[in-house]
């Protein structure tokens, strides 16, 4: 990683850390699309988040998310089996729903659990950046980036 990105990060994940009471391992809740993706770029998705994150990491999935990877047939198999390696996060749905939906209902109005959410949806980043002290890590160009605080998030730091 460049220095520059590397320093960037360390600072965002220290306000993250002092602001919101974010603290290692950081739980970071992935979906079923950045599975895909990592396996798709050959990406070590959890040496990456690591790097990313600079700290200890507890990668989760949801039920919804691992059901959404069946879903797509025998040639998603390795990610299904990456994704298998991943807590299992409870979302108490009956029926699996969609997996954006699965993770905006656990993330929920505050993200009380202090989640990190790795996605590669764009609707389902742009919804929880409403969301106060949510840190989104997505891959661009099989480069994974953390997205910089939300305008929300910044409002909260400051009082």
């Amino acid at each position: 990683m460049r220095q520059k990105r590397a320093k960037a990060y360390r600072k965002l994940m220290a306000m993250y850390e002092l602001s919101f009471g974010f603290r290692q391992p950081y739980q970071v809740l992935v979906d079923s699309g950045m599975c895909i993706t990592a396996q798709d770029h050959k990406i070590d998705l959890v040496k990456q988040l690591e790097t990313v994150l600079q700290g200890k990491i507890k990668p989760m999935i949801t039920q919804c998310c691992i059901v959404e990877l069946y879903k797509m047939g025998k040639e998603r198999q390795p990610a299904v089996d990456l994704a298998k390696m991943f807590e299992r996060r409870k979302c108490n749905h009956r029926e699996a729903i969609e997996g954006s939906e699965c993770l905006k209902h656990v993330t929920g109005d505050t993200n009380k659990h202090r989640y990190v959410i790795a996605t590669q949806a764009q609707e389902l980043r742009s919804q929880l950046r409403a969301i106060q002290a949510v840190p989104l890590v997505h891959i661009k160009m099989s480069v994974m980036v953390i997205e910089p605080p939300s305008e929300e998030t910044l409002r909260i730091k400051e009082r």
